[in-house]
């Protein structure tokens, strides 16, 4: 499946999946995977060629799409293993929830991934 569009909150592939972030947000935080850095990615991490995010094809299952990385965000892996990096943010002061999640829509079918270990921390 390949990328279609990137906004904010979602993905949406070519096959009529979306990936998005989920937070039950409260009044003075933010909790969320920022999508929006993959249209930064030019370069392949695996041969170092130019790359367009929306030519390559991504695991269809969420197990397989996502690697977590501790306190930092996670990586999304294409079909022949190269990564690109989402960073996810909790943006607050401490008192309310720092729980996210991701949520993979595919048609009638949902998967879902807790992702909260993968969150850095910004508190103020």
């Amino acid at each position: 499946m390949k990328i279609v569009k990137i906004e904010y909150s979602e993905i949406v592939f070519n096959n009529g999946y979306k990936l998005e972030h989920h937070h039950e947000r409260d009044c003075c935080e933010e909790v969320y995977a920022d999508f929006s850095i993959l249209e930064t990615y030019n370069v392949s991490t695996k041969t170092g060629k130019n790359v367009n995010i929306y030519e390559v094809d991504f695991c269809e299952n969420l197990k397989d799409l996502i690697e977590g990385k501790k306190d930092c965000g996670f990586n999304l892996i294409s079909k022949i293993g190269e990564k690109f990096f989402v960073p996810c943010y909790n943006e607050q002061n401490g008192y309310y929830s720092d729980e996210l999640e991701l949520i993979l829509h595919k048609n009638n079918k949902i998967e879902k991934m807790d992702i909260t270990n993968f969150v850095e921390d910004e508190i103020y």
